[in-house]
């Protein structure tokens, strides 16, 4: 099979079905990250298999497994190439999509990635995330915040729920230690006005997965997120 039928293949083994134009997105992202990641780090799975299945499979289990409504605006906190994002994007095309990325070679990488798409209404932001979560532009405006394998989700929450606006959602994907990556963020989620509302497994290669569900009941105190590098450092 060529890159395109194996890719349909295990997007409709996973239970999930895009039309031809997103798959050929795909593959043109695909190619692009390999063809970048010869000069920059952008990923370390380069055989086209394991990237379908470890990052394109992987990241479009958010838009099976989650109920997305219409036209809702997603933030891809610590985006890095773009997954889970772009990929989101690619499949949910009617979605408002922002992507915040600290390195400045990735923003780059981005910028080209959405331009040679021609992806529309997707934003980069190339600042850390404590900076950006401060500016009224982004404050609390994002129905929807997805992270993947940034940090652990004491610091996440920290990071990503000063996005989201009161009644949103976090999404955290995490592998098999997240129940004790819960335990640790309880007091971090409770004081960014979180509260963990579903856990959703699934497993990829027979290996688990799970999406964390953090519902926003109320809105971040202002002085969160603290200064840029203080969530890592010192989580709450």
């Amino acid at each position: 099979m060529n890159d395109f039928e194996i890719l349909k293949s295990q997007i409709l083994k996973s239970g999930m079905d895009i039309g031809e134009g997103g798959l050929e997105s795909i593959l043109k992202y695909m190619d692009l990250i390999l063809a970048w990641n010869k000069k920059i780090n952008l990923t370390g799975i380069t055989k086209k298999k394991d990237f379908i299945e470890k990052h394109v499979i992987d990241s479009l289990m958010v838009t099976k497994l989650i109920k997305i409504e219409n036209c809702s605006s997603m933030i891809d906190i610590g985006t890095g190439a773009g997954i889970p994002g772009i990929l989101i994007k690619i499949a949910r095309p009617d979605l408002k999509m922002i992507l915040v990325e600290a390195i400045r070679k990735k923003a780059d990488f981005l910028n080209e990635a959405v331009s040679q798409l021609g992806i529309k209404n997707i934003e980069i932001v190339n600042e850390r995330s404590e900076t950006a979560a401060k500016k009224e532009k982004y404050r609390e405006k994002s129905d929807i915040a997805v992270a993947r394998a940034v940090s652990s989700l004491k610091v996440l929450a920290e990071l990503c729920l000063p996005f989201v606006k009161k009644d949103g959602i976090f999404i955290a994907m995490k592998g098999e230690k997240a129940k004790e990556e819960i335990n640790e963020a309880r007091n971090s989620l409770s004081i960014m006005g979180g509260e963990i509302s579903d856990i959703i497994e699934y497993k990829i290669a027979n290996l688990s997965h799970r999406l964390i569900i953090i519902k926003k009941i109320a809105s971040t105190p202002e002085k969160y997120p603290r200064r840029p590098g203080m969530p890592e450092k010192n989580p709450l």
